[in-house]
């Protein structure tokens, strides 16, 4: 809208909800544009959905736990691009990633993340897997395949 209407007059943000309100705006005599929030709908029937949403960063911030979505993300990936896992963050055989949350320690070993009171900082590295995701540096993904969906129907009934 702003570039259309070459004016600074739609907040635009990189996270849902920044649209609040309906807004027109009359480009000339046979043209109305026109922004109006998303929607979404009003209740998410599986938990999958859930995670693909907040995972592709279709939700805000605060509907979600990061560590939960990233455990969930890293899941996937293991399962469909371990390759690409294993090139990003440069993780060999030697390395324990049978499941996400040996994935996100893996992670925090190979960056040498900062310990928090000894420990991992998980946190830390769920928001670095889930913006390497969003940000395309893991490589072409994507979460979901006609099959994929069916097994996620059928797991979450």
């Amino acid at each position: 809208m702003n570039a259309i209407l070459n004016k600074r007059i739609a907040k635009v943000g990189d996270e849902p909800a920044v649209t609040k309100q309906q807004q027109r705006h009359q480009i000339n005599d046979h043209m109305i544009l026109v922004d109006t929030p998303g929607m979404m709908w009003p209740k998410i029937q599986y938990s999958s959905d859930g995670y693909l949403l907040a995972i592709n960063h279709a939700i805000g911030k605060n509907a979600y736990d990061e560590e939960d979505i990233a455990k969930e993300l890293g899941t996937i990936l293991l399962k469909a691009y371990p390759d690409y896992l294993k090139s990003r963050y440069v993780i060999n055989e030697d390395d324990a990633t049978h499941d996400s949350i040996e994935l996100l320690e893996t992670i925090a070993k190979k960056k040498k993340l900062p310990l928090n009171k000894g420990l991992l900082d998980t946190r830390k590295v769920a928001t670095m897997l889930i913006n390497d995701y969003r940000n395309s540096m893991l490589g072409r993904i994507s979460l979901e395949s006609p099959e994929s969906r069916d097994l996620m129907m059928k797991e979450d009934k």
